[in-house]
């Protein structure tokens, strides 16, 4: 019951660390010119969101960005939060994703606790930090401004310190619904388990395309981003507060050939019906092959019909942020019919 050793070295390329970096690395050298990020019209392929991640990483370490610094991000989804994320971790930092239309308090209260040595914004948005000793930059301006350097891989060298797997890739608050929000610091070697569990047992290739739909708030959202680029896939990245609206996402699912996405067990059942009241969108929904949820407990009846409507695998997942997302898993099968399993 617990033989749980597994060698992920083992699946990297011969001498590279277990981190985020290094296993998108490695898929950018695999597959340069395939397409990596979809944003409403924009495409980036692997090799032009690596150099713009690493142009932008480039200006952030000269900030003061590396491992054991923190960089906070306070993006709505779109192409520019994408390049920031993988930019910060290209710098050796971690990255705190904020909300920007969360309460003032909340925000404050994560700056306060995390104190990030510097803060993202988009170009459009007035958010401001207070007085908080933090170097705000604005994400377009500070891309303009990052043409001027090369866009080629970042080594130690660059860095303020190496970049280790012990080092925090990302910092993620939880919800405070037992106190106030406690921020969770995660490894890049521990993330990086996850995600080749992930792979392991769910298998993405090239011909696969995974919906960017969860809040980067939320610890789901963490696999979204980096599972389908570190295995060749497609990332498709729903416009802001597009994970509201089954509509939407039914259409989104069905124009993009998504075949990968997560729902929380409430969405989930929205969608359903969407599927279930329009024959259209049922039928274009028959070409997901893999579902994922968590986050609540999920009603049998919606799972059950999930896989009658789309005939996609239903996976039901359960974890801690503290975990690196999730730790427990269970495929639905035709004999939960009154309660489904955590895992």
């Amino acid at each position: 019951w617990n033989a749980t050793a597994f060698d992920v070295a083992a699946t990297l390329p011969e001498g590279a660390a277990a981190t985020l970096v290094s296993r998108f690395a490695a898929q950018v050298a695999a597959t340069p010119d395939a397409v990596a990020l979809v944003f409403a019209d924009e495409t980036l392929t692997y090799r032009q969101l690596a150099k713009r991640s690493n142009r932008l990483a480039r200006l952030l370490i000269a900030e003061g960005a590396g491992p054991e610094t923190l960089v906070a991000l306070a993006l709505r989804r779109s192409t520019e939060l994408v390049v920031a994320m993988y930019a910060v971790l290209q710098t050796g930092a971690a990255y705190v994703p904020l909300d920007p239309d969360q309460p003032a308090d909340r925000i404050g209260h994560i700056l306060d606790t995390a104190r990030p040595r510097l803060l993202l914004t988009a170009a459009a948005d007035e958010f401001e930090p207070g007085t908080r000793n933090v170097v705000t930059l604005a994400v377009e301006r500070a891309e303009a401004t990052a043409r001027a350097h090369s866009g080629a891989p970042i080594t130690d060298a660059e860095r303020i310190r190496p970049l280790r797997p012990g080092h925090a890739a990302y910092v993620i608050f939880t919800s405070g619904s037992t106190g106030r929000p406690k921020g969770v610091a995660v490894e890049h070697g521990a993330i990086v388990n996850r995600l080749v569990w992930m792979q392991h047992e769910y298998a993405l290739t090239a011909d696969d395309a995974v919906l960017q739909k969860t809040p980067a708030t939320f610890d789901v959202s963490v696999w979204e981003f980096f599972w389908p680029l570190q295995t060749g896939a497609r990332l498709v990245v729903a416009k802001p507060d597009g994970h509201r609206d089954p509509v939407y996402l039914a259409q989104i699912i069905a124009e993009q050939r998504i075949t990968t996405a997560h729902f929380v067990p409430s969405m989930l059942s929205a969608f359903v019906a969407t599927l279930d009241n329009d024959s259209e969108l049922a039928h274009a929904g028959r070409g997901l092959r893999q579902v994922f949820a968590s986050g609540e407990a999920l009603p049998a009846p919606t799972a059950r019909q999930l896989r009658e409507l789309t005939g996609a695998r239903l996976h039901n997942l359960y974890g801690p942020t503290e975990a690196a997302v999730d730790v427990t898993y269970h495929e639905a099968v035709d004999a939960d019919t009154v309660s489904m399993p955590i895992g």
